[in-house]
């Protein structure tokens, strides 16, 4: 496996969310583990090169068929060895969800599905390619892990603890190919349904997933600054939920959910539905997309736009503060 020290978290931040999940498997083969890889004509974009050059027999590339991708990502996992699927997150999602409705939630085979670049890094390409409602659809079947990394290392993590968990999963890249570094320490404790505390705080709960979990951490520094005591989560499952954090947060005066993807059916869903069932509950405010189809742009532009920026952050809890 990668030495895991200091400078492997920025590498992995320099290797993009794709590099890093080529690194991991790589690193899993090296170490004799039984695994296969699967992508729809997406080997190289996926970081697979060295895994495809040292280790053939692990690699398939099925072409241009993410539907066929998944039965045959079934097929290879039928005696429960763990198979890594990987396409865009929106063919992963929208184009693929009978496959996955049927392998993974009902039959629940030992497939990894990776969609890649989700959120708004590929916002240049218009709403075919970008800010996919991934997260909504996997959340609609049931049985399947959801998992949505914040940076190079907590993926690494990721990738390696989903290959040892038996079970589907959906893995979320978000991000640019330069990753934001969040966790400067290379061991994070990384489980499913644990999110990670990266600021304590009395007030203002910034629960994030995903790439923007960088921009809550900038926000909560800004709001610090103004006076407002602020709590940043990194919440990198969506499935199952850290429901007992959830509870920790009851007396904030605020939780805000902050994710690159839908308001409607994300992590803000998620969370809302959890709060609807108690008696007393903190107010909530959900930052999203809302909805509408992104116009083709800039990753930066599209995320100010969506008001996911650390400025457009503090502007919206600042002014939910004050209302």
């Amino acid at each position: 496996m990668l030495n895991l020290d200091t400078k492997s978290v920025r590498f992995l931040a320099r290797m993009g969310a794709r590099g890093t999940l080529g690194q991991a498997l790589y690193d899993y083969a090296s170490e004799g583990k039984e695994f296969y890889a699967v992508s729809a004509d997406l080997v190289h974009a996926s970081g697979f090169d060295r895994l495809v050059k040292e280790y053939p027999e692990r690699v398939l590339d099925v072409g241009i068929a993410e539907q066929n991708m998944i039965g045959i990502a079934a097929g290879l996992a039928g005696e429960g060895t763990p198979v890594i699927a990987t396409t865009w997150a929106m063919f992963a999602s929208v184009r693929v969800a009978d496959q996955v409705r049927n392998f993974m939630g009902f039959m629940q085979k030992n497939i990894k599905l990776i969609g890649m670049d989700s959120g708004f890094v590929q916002s240049r390409f218009s709403y075919s390619h970008a800010n996919p409602p991934d997260i909504a659809i996997m959340r609609a079947i049931p049985g399947i892990t959801i998992v949505s990394p914040c940076d190079g290392i907590e993926l690494y993590h990721a990738i390696i603890y989903a290959m040892e968990h038996v079970g589907p999963a959906y893995i979320r890249l978000t991000g640019p190919t330069l990753q934001p570094i969040v966790h400067k320490e290379p061991y994070i404790d990384f489980s499913y349904g644990k999110s990670i505390v990266l600021k304590e705080g009395k007030e203002v709960a910034l629960v994030a997933t995903g790439n923007v979990v960088n921009n809550a951490v900038c926000a909560a520094k800004q709001l610090e600054e103004n006076g407002i005591s602020v709590k940043v989560i990194d919440m990198h499952t969506i499935r199952p939920l850290d429901n007992q954090m959830l509870e920790s947060l009851r007396e904030m005066e605020l939780v805000v959910t902050i994710e690159e993807h839908l308001k409607n059916g994300g992590l803000g869903s998620a969370v809302a539905e959890y709060y609807s069932g108690l008696r007393t509950r903190p107010r909530h405010l959900i930052l999203g997309v809302d909805d509408y189809y992104p116009l083709p742009s800039r990753l930066e532009y599209a995320t100010g736009a969506a008001g996911l920026s650390a400025d457009k952050i503090v502007d919206m809890v600042q002014k939910e503060l004050n209302e």
